[in-house]
């Protein structure tokens, strides 16, 4: 239920992004900033309890929470879109979903724009030629654009692990040897 309410939520922010007017390049940068803006405020409110509680108390009046989000959009430099999307969540007392909110977001853009986010786990750091050949290949065997979101675990020892929603490549030595391993326990 939960969920189905954050892609509600989502869909309705993405359709008001979409449906605007702009050009592709700046719509995209402006659906990059809202998705910015959002996740940077969910990590606030996760660490501030006092904001967190403020938003949420049906003592504080409606104004008093719009006068407070007000505050934040020009400390934070919040767009307009974003911090009416805000409150809209807190009048309707759903603050406490902006995470689950915040990943139906990220999931209905990238439909929309028709990218595959990629998470990549490496041992170390790749350079750019390599980011760059990475991308390329994962492109060609998704069929569409791919965004990657990098990361390191020395524990896979080289190689690469590629995350594709529910699918894994995993071209990493640690994985290697565990397939060798198995492949000798059976002669």
């Amino acid at each position: 239920m939960a969920r189905a309410l954050a892609r509600r939520y989502a869909r309705a922010l993405a359709d008001i992004l979409f449906e605007a007017k702009l050009a592709e390049a700046r719509k995209q940068k402006e659906v990059q900033s809202v998705k910015q803006q959002l996740a940077e405020f969910a990590a606030l409110l996760s660490g501030h309890a006092g904001l967190r509680n403020a938003l949420a108390n049906p003592a504080v009046s409606k104004e008093q929470k719009l006068a407070l989000l007000d505050r934040l959009r020009g400390v934070l430099k919040w767009s307009e879109l974003t911090r009416n999307f805000l409150a809209v969540l807190a009048e309707n007392r759903r603050l406490n979903q902006l995470d689950a909110v915040v990943q139906a977001f990220d999931q209905e853009v990238y439909a929309r724009l028709g990218i595959v986010p990629v998470e990549v786990t490496t041992a170390a750091e790749l350079s750019d030629t390599q980011k760059k050949l990475l991308e390329e290949r994962l492109a060609a065997l998704t069929g569409s654009a791919v965004e990657l979101r990098f990361q390191q675990d020395p524990e896979i020892l080289a190689g690469v692990v590629a995350r594709l929603g529910g699918t894994i490549y995993d071209g990493s030595v640690k994985a290697h040897l565990r397939r060798m391993q198995a492949q000798l326990s059976r002669l």
